[in-house]
């Protein structure tokens, strides 16, 4: 047997099944997280080309982590960058390169819009991101933006956007390279350059991790090791006082072993099957995403066109000495124009921001059990606008009209406000919209000889989500609590076991929940940050949706002392218990089982030796907690990692802050 991989909502088995999306072992309140500050943080919009607006002025729940808590985590993946966010369940099956899932709100991992510097990376296979495969040396900020969002940004953001932003590269010129290596025999390094003025800007980075892994069954003695490279250029120029050029390239290349899923030995009648050593095993992919743009802004930003294209691809191959290898390939490309407009009173009281939007989506997919190249297209037109009245209310609404040569024409839209109090510190929050998604290319068109049966008749998944917070201000800044309630209904949800063709589930799959988030400096050098979520998430009968707890909870705390030259850190995520899927090891019928609850704890100190040089070390499971992500597969135990990082600037502008 291969390995079993559960993508979206899929339960997968059977001989040759973890060809199927070529993925590895994987089955399947606006608060600012910054360690060292807790002034507003900016949200771009970067794909429709909006203004930055500052969190404090939308309505939706929205976290942004930055460089700075990224750097006094030593996060080395995106996906553990966000297991503390509200609202997110992150499923990692084993090791650093397994197929990685986050699920927003418990929606499936395929309703979150996954955007890096504005262009989608969402795999047209199985619409989802994998996040394993991107490293975070070269991310300045992840904005994560929660509930429906398809009224502005279209399908796959049903419950929400991930928007990374990399280093643009304005600014001094700046050098700065990592090396590191720890358990598991894993190393890894990374370098950088950026630079730029006013008329020319840039960074060139690569970063990339290897690690020899461990064992993720819990027979035989194979260790399982990955490798992952990630390189990246973005730059920009001002071809004109009022013409701007930008673009970025990124390439993501991984190579991750995996394991066999059936009858471990000696396995008895009713035991279920489980991950079994299998050597030779291996996934590699490769994931490309580019972009580039055309800003026109001739009246200093009071009217602003962006003309863009986008590019982006998957790539993945399984490499099975036994059942044979496969692949597949997904492929998106979407070029298009926004323009916005932006009015306000002579006493700058009153502001309205009007965008519009005209774009065109082509997607292709391959897969090597259909000889067939399949593709689909779409048209949308959207627009949205803003009001922001006497710095104390801000409104939005947006609408937006998708034409599938595929599945029709679909309309979505959201509404959003946020209400400042001035006087008490109280600013209240929500918003309102409909989503959809359609169906994964994989759905209407992979096939797996003798096990799975595309169907090109599915409906598209939609939705209807509403949430309402409040978030109090306390002692000048020092304390900052959210509490959002939120609920979300689905419809037509897809789901397949793969033993026969997806069908759309009759009735509505709810979600509900609340998500709470504190930020605390107690003292100048010390930041908490605390959230919790409680989260009821049902398919259409009633029945829990995997891999998504009712209870988790994350605090992280950083200490700076000797000025700021050094920082203590520690993280602790509690994941509480969840629903799960297994097969009987013999006759592979489906059966439920528990998943226990966990807590992990990371610890991490870095010193700056001078001001361009800083070690550090962390220790990951500092506990050596025993748990399972997904069912049947091993999690790293206790694990020690070191290194040294190095950083440059131009001495003329070099600024003495140690810690960014």
């Amino acid at each position: 047997m291969t390995s079993s991989h559960r993508s979206k909502r899929h339960l997968l088995c059977g001989a040759g099944i973890a060809a199927l999306l070529v993925g590895g072992t994987a089955a399947t309140g606006a608060s600012a997280q910054d360690g060292t500050t807790l002034a507003p943080i900016i949200v771009e919009s970067a794909d429709l080309g909006l203004t930055p607006v500052p969190v404090e002025k939308l309505g939706s729940s929205v976290t942004v982590v930055t460089r700075d808590e990224l750097e006094a985590r030593q996060v080395k993946h995106l996906a553990e960058a966000l297991r503390t966010v509200p609202g997110l369940a992150v499923s990692r099956t084993s090791t650093p390169g397994s197929v990685t899932q986050i699920r927003v709100r418990g929606a499936e991992a395929n309703h979150v819009l996954v955007l890096i510097d504005g262009v989608e990376i969402n795999s047209t296979t199985d619409g989802e991101f994998d996040f394993s495969d991107l490293l975070v040396d070269d991310i300045e900020r992840i904005e994560v933006v929660r509930g429906p969002q398809s009224g502005l940004w279209g399908a796959n953001a049903l419950s929400g956007l991930i928007n990374i932003v990399t280093r643009r590269g304005d600014g001094p010129a700046r050098v700065h390279a990592s090396a590191e290596a720890g358990s598991f025999n894993t190393r890894s390094v990374s370098l950088g350059v950026s630079g730029g003025g006013e008329h020319a800007w840039g960074s060139i980075s690569g970063a990339g991790l290897e690690s020899d892994g461990f064992n993720i069954s819990d027979n035989g003695t194979e260790d399982d090791g990955a490798r992952i490279v990630n390189f990246q250029a973005r730059g920009g120029l001002k071809l004109h006082p009022w013409l701007t050029a930008e673009g970025f390239v990124r390439d993501m290349d991984k190579r991750a072993d995996f394991d066999s899923f059936g009858a471990a030995p000696g396995a008895l009648p009713g035991d279920l099957a489980v991950s079994v050593d299998q050597a030779g095993l291996e996934t590699l992919s490769n994931t490309l995403a580019a972009g580039g743009s055309l800003v026109v802004d001739p009246f200093d930003g009071m009217w602003r066109t962006r003309l863009f294209a986008n590019y982006s691809e998957t790539d993945r191959e399984n490499v099975d000495p036994v059942f044979g290898n496969s692949s597949n390939l997904g492929q998106r490309e979407r070029y298009g124009v926004s323009s916005t407009l932006t009015l306000e009173t002579p006493d700058q009281q009153m502001r309205h921001i009007v965008t519009g939007l005209v774009e065109q989506e082509d997607e292709r997919f391959e897969i090597s059990s259909d000889p067939l190249e399949r593709g689909r297209e779409k048209s949308s037109v959207a627009g949205e606008i803003r009001g922001e009245y006497f710095d104390q209310l801000f409104l939005s609404g947006a609408i937006r009209h998708d034409d599938s040569d595929a599945f029709g024409a679909f309309d979505t839209y959201r509404v959003a406000a946020a209400w400042l109090l001035p006087q008490t510190e109280t600013r209240f929050h929500g918003s309102y919209g409909t989503g959809v998604v359609f169906p994964t290319m994989f759905e209407q068109f992979g096939v797996i000889p003798g096990f799975f049966t595309p169907n090109p008749a599915l409906l598209p998944e939609e939705s209807v989500g509403w949430d309402a917070g409040v978030e109090q201000t306390f002692l000048d800044g020092r304390v900052v609590v959210d509490v959002t309630y939120f609920e979300q209904d689905l419809t037509h949800e897809i789901f397949s076991t793969f033993f026969g063709p997806p069908v759309n589930l009759i009735g509505k799959s709810e979600r509900k929940g609340v998500e709470v988030s504190a930020t605390l400096r107690p003292t100048d050098t010390l930041d908490l940050i605390v959230t919790y979520t409680h989260l009821d998430a049902s398919d259409s009968t009633g029945l829990a949706e995997v891999r998504r707890p009712e209870h988790a909870a994350s605090l992280s705390a950083n200490w700076r002392f000797d000025e700021g030259r050094g920082l203590l850190s520690a993280g602790v995520v509690y994941n509480g218990e969840m629903r799960d899927v297994g097969f009987d090891a013999f006759t592979f019928a489906q059966r439920d089982v528990l998943l226990d609850a966990y807590t992990v704890v990371n610890l991490g100190a870095r010193y700056a030796v001078t001001d361009q040089i800083d070690v550090y070390g962390r220790l990951e499971n500092a506990f050596d907690a025993d748990y399972e992500e997904s069912f049947g597969f091993n999690t790293a135990g206790f694990a020690a990692y070191g290194g040294i990082k190095f950083r440059f600037e131009e001495p003329e502008t070099a600024v003495a802050e140690t810690l960014k």
